[in-house]
């Protein structure tokens, strides 16, 4: 008794261990993260000590915004953040050279300035996005420096964006010390989980059709998924010189996705349709996925791209059938085929060498315009307001509130549904981090005689704020925080204490930032419902236009354009927005599929006929002419593209049908519409 008591007494100091190590282990990226942001912040206030510039902390802050919790974001936003820099400087030079001496101009064109990087932010994507909300930044903080003496803007200009640099530079620098492959392992975590999520979820419907609209919520839980997909995706080919040159395979992985996104949303229509396809067929297509296990997809990617290709192969074996049966035959290659480039990203993505695979670039698209547009108009309205305040009242640091307002307004402008909490989030940081530089620049700063000392009191300050950014709750707070710092504290060359110079900057930083916030209360964005009927309405349009006439690069143009549609759909958006959404998707890739696959003229010259009547809006007409196509296909021998085109040709039928009312367009359907 006594000794197994011991025993127990024993084991239980080593479980603690263990649970402690369990609860902490999360935390050490955390921390990880805290360190290097106190070390990017130091090192580019160290250099910029080193060759005596004034304004040390522009430096410093921009290694805090560069320094993000992902290392390949980080790495990949320095490029962009140059790019922004030299564009934003360049942009206020030709400014100041135009009206050096008329201010009410100059304010006005710095606010259409950055009214125009307003609407770029929401109108491009990921860095993109990120440059244009720089070059607006880098616009204004140059505007702050020269307003006073516009006839030394070049050099000012020269000064600032060495300072930037420096500070992009700095944390580049710490990151390549730093660089544990994070991004990659991001990458290949993301096309895991989306593998198992579309496996589970098609092979769910295929052999319970009845039960597909229990289904159908996941279809937008993947398509939400592809915006952080497709920014883990840069990321990752930012991480290392060998997976940017092999850009193309992770890309078209990423764009497998969404074909396998859109087959399995057709098998969930052909499920809804009477008549479904039998038994048999299902059965064997369910016994050919059932080899593939996503579960094992990290563990042996190559075992596991073997299996699709076995799987490939056995779905080329099942004889096609009817119509039903060719789409679901279609879609499960399609499935396989998707899951088999995710198979060779996750074993690129864990060092095994590949092929290079030339793929086209993403096309600039817009999804929709006008939520870019109410975007470009409040950070004109923020910008001018604040100028018109600051030049009216001459207030000394007006001019710095104008950086913040453009800060505050451009920073959150494509965060859609979130911007207005992530703009109080940022004001609140903005307000705590005056609260704790007003105790570190009183209490703590005077002391400091070293730099030394001034790097031990930022380490101790950076690496908690750090810590909470990397984290989960409310992480914007602690990014306006870390942000905000150093223009607070007023760490320049030399550092100068001055109690009115903090009371005034503090109060332009936060005035500033919350000018911002009322603006996003003032001209808020768009809501999910109006956002959504918008983007179906513009795909129906997009549609028409896409059967009446052909151009070269419609392919490429398509795909992204409606991927871009497909991120940009509001959580909100209900099952069937979202299904319809994707069949107007796959209904404009089968149109350009069918007229570039159809080798007879006879096909051809019904294709046409098709395509016109549905740009005119006569789906019916349209339908009838596929469905006279299809009946000519039905009689002409079974080969692997004539499957294809009876597939496409299939979804092109199914898809007229489910959408008719929509795609009508007749003076009869108008005037029940009104």
């Amino acid at each position: 008794m006594n000794s197994l008591s011991h025993d127990s007494l024993d084991t239980r100091p080593a479980a603690w261990s263990e649970e402690l190590r369990a609860r902490l282990r999360p935390l050490a990226p955390r921390l990880v993260f805290g360190l290097r942001l106190a070390a990017s912040v130091c090192l580019a206030l160290y250099i910029t000590y080193a060759l005596e510039l004034q304004n040390s902390f522009w430096a410093a802050t921009t290694a805090a915004i560069v320094c993000q919790p992902n290392l390949g974001t980080s790495l990949q936003k320095g490029r962009w953040r140059i790019i922004g820099t030299i564009v934003g400087a360049l942009a206020m030079i030709a400014l100041l050279a135009v009206f050096a001496q008329q201010r009410y101009a100059l304010a006005l064109s710095l606010a259409v300035w950055c009214g125009a990087c307003g609407v770029a932010v929401v109108g491009l994507r990921n860095f993109a996005s990120y440059a244009a909300a720089l070059a607006g930044f880098t616009a204004s903080v140059v505007f702050a420096d020269t307003i006073s003496d516009p006839t030394s803007a070049f050099f000012l200009s020269l000064i600032r964006v060495s300072e930037i640099c420096i500070g992009i530079g700095a944390t580049v620098f710490v990151i390549l010390l730093t660089d544990f492959g994070a991004a990659s392992r991001r990458l290949a975590d993301l096309l895991q989980e989306a593998a198992g999520q579309i496996s589970r979820g098609f092979r769910a419907t295929l052999v319970a059709p009845g039960e597909a609209a229990g289904q159908r919520g996941r279809f937008r839980d993947l398509l939400r998924a592809l915006g952080p997909l497709h920014l883990a995706t840069d990321a990752a080919i930012a991480d290392s010189s060998y997976l940017r040159s092999r850009g193309g395979n992770l890309r078209r992985a990423s764009a497998r996705l969404m074909d396998a996104v859109l087959a399995w949303q057709e098998i969930a229509r052909v499920a809804d349709v009477p008549g479904a396809p039998g038994e048999a067929a299902r059965a064997q297509l369910d016994a050919v996925l059932a080899r593939l296990d996503a579960r094992t997809l990290a563990a042996d990617p190559q075992r596991f791209r073997d299996a699709c290709r076995a799987a490939l192969e056995a779905i080329e074996a099942i004889p096609p059938g009817d119509r039903r049966t060719t789409v679901l035959l279609d879609a499960t290659r399609t499935l396989a085929a998707s899951l088999e480039e995710m198979a060779e990203s996750i074993a690129l993505l864990q060092g095994a060498r590949a092929t290079r695979v030339q793929f086209a670039p993403r096309a600039v698209v817009i999804g929709d315009p006008l939520p870019a547009i109410v975007s470009g108009v409040r950070v004109f309205t923020a910008v001018a307001g604040a100028a018109a305040f600051a030049i009216f009242t001459a207030w000394p640091q007006g001019p710095l509130a104008i950086a913040f307002v453009a800060i505050a307004t451009l920073i959150f402008g494509a965060a859609g549904d979130q911007t207005r909490a992530l703009a109080v989030d940022y004001t609140i940081g903005s307000v705590l981090m005056a609260v704790v530089g007003g105790v570190l620049y009183f209490g703590v700063l005077p002391f400091l005689s070293t730099f030394a000392g001034l790097a031990t009191m930022l380490v101790l300050l950076m690496v908690p704020i750090g810590f909470m950014q990397a984290g989960s709750w409310h992480p914007t707070l602690f990014l306006a925080m870390a942000v905000t710092s150093l223009p607070m504290l007023q760490i320049g060359n030399p550092i100068a204490y001055d109690p009115s110079a903090f009371f005034n900057g503090a109060l332009t930083i936060v005035g500033g930032t919350a000018a911002g916030l009322v603006c996003f209360i003032i001209l808020p964005v768009l809501s999910p419902q109006t956002r959504t009927r918008r983007l179906l309405a513009l795909s129906v349009r997009d549609v028409r236009r896409l059967a009446a006439r052909a151009r070269p690069g419609d392919a490429v143009r398509w795909r992204a354009l409606m991927t871009r549609r497909a991120e940009d759909l509001p959580p909100q958006a209900s099952d069937d927005e979202a299904r319809r959404l994707l069949a107007l998707f796959a209904l404009g890739r089968a149109i350009i599929f069918l007229r570039a696959a159809l080798p007879d003229e006879d096909g051809q010259q019904l294709v046409t006929g098709a395509c016109v009547a549905l740009g005119d809006g006569r789906p019916a007409a349209a339908r009838d002419a596929c469905a006279e196509l299809a009946a000519r296909l039905d009689e002409a021998a079974a080969t692997p593209a004539a499957t294809q085109i009876r597939a496409q040709l299939a979804t092109l039928i199914g898809t007229l049908d489910a959408l008719a009312e929509c795609l009508d367009d007749t003076p009869r359907q108008r005037a029940r519409a009104s």
